[in-house]
């Protein structure tokens, strides 16, 4: 019989087996607040020596973490689709619902020091990046509260080491490329996580961030989301070969069951480490969107809906994660419903509260088009002058106007370099001139001792009294016999 702080479980397609009687396992847990699981067939490994552990141990606090993370996060995204459906949200918007697991499995196995770059889909990524559900909600409704003023809505979000969503198919690949180059430069121990899509997976700029990053042994993990269809296409009408984690060739790579946050926790604790020894690695998660590819799309033209219900039922993330719970009996169900019951009524209350913001004024849609200013006036908006202003001067009004007499020229493009030169050869001449003045004062002062101590400047240096005990003097040698 194993030990009751050994606690193992072999995870099944059908749920869990128990290794020990129910009794003892819910005492153990309760003593220890940790389990520990054994996972199977939720990886599969490309041109590695070793994979992610298989045994995994989940305590009490981190199960009930992820598992609201990820009921904030579904919850959220329902309330964006009303939003929008309500046309309170315009624009873009591409919801997150069923992938909820990867999102919050990858955070938790991420450090301070690590980097994150995605595609459009990125509400779910910045509200975990440390941007507040309030302030997610606010930009997707165009309030002046929002994390991009507004200006940026669904695909345009950004944080502390989170450089957002990108709008542009493919793109945040070669992008995160370099953010993992900045790391390497810097040496400061950290990764970049780059995630896109199957429908992004043929793009010719992954191929080539590939083969930047791995000439340069980047510390990148580049991550492919496969939730099987790019906007309406499946991916087996786009892609000839769709193993993912394969398509980095000469890059290790690794298939992760992305609906199962505990195998998805494991593959990037290992992704980290292999990036920081070994260089870049490919990750697919493999997942499924229960929503269309965005609002705008139903869902329901290139797929059936008994589809998407068989994958509701047999691999929803957050059904099989709370079933897993409550099997390692870490939490029972009358707990778990009290927190579905918190997590719902704080994303209600925080997206209520973005919903009585306001818009951003007019006057503020031609702030911080340029970050140096050289032309005064907004160039290229046919019929309007428009004056640039800093987002600064709006939040926190113009500051006065400065004198014309204390007005000095500020050098522009190469004369930049020029004013610097020439600063620092002004600095240089003038501690050339200070050290030959410390040079003559010297002198000076030497010549006016001697001027007022005639026999100190004409009396020899005095000798330095000999040491207390001087050494015997040698004898000297004996004069040869004739």
């Amino acid at each position: 019989m194993m030990k009751p702080s050994r606690v193992r479980f072999m995870m099944k397609c059908n749920g869990l087996r128990y290794f020990l009687d129910r009794t003892i396992l819910s005492r153990t847990i309760r003593r220890h607040k940790c389990s520990c699981l054994t996972l199977e067939n939720t990886f599969k490994c490309y041109d590695l020596e070793t994979g992610p552990t298989m045994d995994v141990e989940l305590s009490r606090e981190d199960a009930l973490t992820m598992y609201t993370q990820m009921l904030k996060v579904r919850r959220f995204e329902t309330m964006a689709g009303n939003y929008y459906k309500q046309r309170q949200i315009r624009g873009f918007c591409h919801l997150y619902n069923g992938q909820e697991a990867i999102a919050v499995g990858m955070k938790q196995s991420l450090r301070p020091c690590d980097s994150l770059i995605t595609a459009y889909r990125c509400h779910a990524w910045t509200y975990l990046m440390g941007v507040s559900l309030y302030e997610v909600m606010a930009e997707l409704l165009g309030l002046r509260s929002g994390c991009s003023r507004g200006k940026g809505g669904s695909m345009h979000m950004y944080g502390e080491r989170y450089y957002g969503g990108n709008g542009i198919v493919g793109a945040q690949v070669a992008v995160g490329a370099g953010i993992g180059l900045a790391h390497s430069y810097r040496n400061d121990n950290g990764v970049c996580v780059v995630l896109y899509g199957d429908g992004a997976a043929n793009q010719g700029q992954v191929f080539e961030s590939f083969n930047m990053a791995k000439l340069w042994c980047l510390p990148c993990i580049f991550v492919c989301e496969n939730n099987h269809y790019g906007m309406g296409t499946h991916v087996n009408r786009a892609s000839a070969m769709t193993d993912f984690y394969m398509r980095g060739q000469y890059i290790p790579g690794l298939w992760v069951d992305g609906n199962q946050v505990l195998a998805v926790r494991s593959a990037t604790k290992f992704a980290v480490d292999h990036a920081l020894k070994h260089g870049p690695i490919v990750l697919e998660m493999q997942t499924y969107r229960y929503v269309g590819h965005s609002m705008s799309d139903p869902g329901t033209s290139y797929r059936s809906r008994d589809e998407v219900k068989a994958a509701r039922e047999k691999h929803d993330p957050i059904i099989s994660f709370r079933n897993q719970i409550t099997e390692l009996c870490l939490a029972d169900d009358e707990e778990l419903k009290i927190l579905e019951t918190k997590a719902k009524k704080f994303v209600d209350d925080e997206c209520k509260k973005a919903l009585a913001d306001k818009e951003v004024e007019l006057h503020e849609l031609n702030t911080d088009i340029y970050a140096k200013n050289v032309d005064g006036k907004i160039r290229g908006v046919s019929g309007y002058n428009l004056e640039h202003i800093r987002l600064s001067e709006v939040c926190f009004g113009k500051p006065k106007k400065t004198p014309a007499s204390e007005i000095n020229d500020v050098p522009v493009g190469a004369a930049i370099d020029l004013a610097k030169a020439k600063e620092r050869k002004a600095a240089e001449a003038a501690k050339a001139a200070k050290a030959a003045k410390a040079g003559k004062d010297g002198k000076k002062g030497k010549d006016d001792k001697a001027a007022k101590d005639p026999k100190a400047a004409a009396s020899p240096p005095t000798k330095s009294a000999p040491p207390a005990k001087a050494p015997p003097a040698k004898k000297p040698p004996a004069a040869p016999k004739k």
